[in-house]
């Protein structure tokens, strides 16, 4: 029961993510017209920000002390994922041609979502292997 708890908590943060993720992007692009690259900098670190304060304090506060690795590891997962929306966006922009940025940014989201569940999960938040 206490891992599906947790599970929830975190799609839960994850939901949270993306939409600061989205509303930010929205905000920056729409509003302030700022060019895709920095508006996806600015509100994807917005996402990371809260995904680590919120898993860390919510989600799996009860597991372990959080390491200097594995902030490290977390960091550089997301930078990777960030790395990945950003060439979607180029692409999607320059290649595609896709003329709006919040959908190139629906594009590019799923994308960096999966890179980033699956380099958490099997290189920053790994089960600790026993001697």
């Amino acid at each position: 029961m206490y891992e599906f708890k947790q599970f929830l908590k975190f799609n839960a943060v994850g939901l949270l993510n993306t939409a600061v993720d989205y509303l930010v992007f929205a905000l920056l692009t729409e509003v302030l017209y700022l060019p895709d690259t920095p508006a996806k900098l600015i509100s994807y670190s917005c996402g990371i920000l809260n995904s680590y304060v919120l898993n860390t304090a919510w989600t799996f506060r009860l597991e372990r002390k959080r390491t200097p690795s594995e902030v490290l590891g977390f960091v550089l997962v997301n930078i990777v994922s960030l790395g990945a929306a950003l060439v979607v966006l180029y692409v999607c922009r320059t290649l595609l041609h896709i003329e709006t940025a919040l959908f190139r940014n629906l594009i590019a989201t799923p994308i960096s979502m999966l890179i980033n569940f699956f380099g958490n999960k099997l290189f920053v938040f790994r089960p600790k292997q026993t001697k």
